[in-house]
């Protein structure tokens, strides 16, 4: 599967890209909502992962811009603020969120999700 990991901190989405590259997965990390879109645009991707506050363009924002543009990736959206998850979740639910993985996260947290995301 092809998954896109867009976290503005770069460790995380190195390492959550490069777990998921572990479990037999083609996965790319952006650190950015500007460059998640152009990734997007260039290559498609099958799930992205999304932080929920970026800077610029926050997660909600880019997953919007890509269902505007028919991309019809599964997303999965993280988030360190419950109580913005909270406020979003009608939004999310619009636009077709598989899930919600808040901070602090497990490998195996991530390895369910991305399983029930794409089964």
């Amino acid at each position: 599967m092809r998954i896109l990991v867009v976290d503005d901190n770069r460790l995380l989405a190195t390492c959550l890209a490069d777990h998921l590259i572990s479990r037999g997965h083609q996965a790319v990390a952006a650190f950015d909502g500007h460059l998640a879109e152009i990734f997007c645009d260039r290559d498609g991707y099958d799930l992205v992962v999304i932080d929920m506050v970026l800077p610029e363009v926050d997660g909600v924002d880019l997953l919007e811009r890509l269902r505007q543009k028919q991309h019809r990736c599964r997303a999965i959206i993280i988030t360190g603020f419950s109580e913005l998850h909270e406020k979003e979740t009608e939004r999310l639910s619009h636009l077709d969120v598989a899930a919600v993985l808040e901070k602090p996260f497990s490998f195996s947290d991530v390895d369910a999700l991305v399983e029930r995301a794409t089964a």
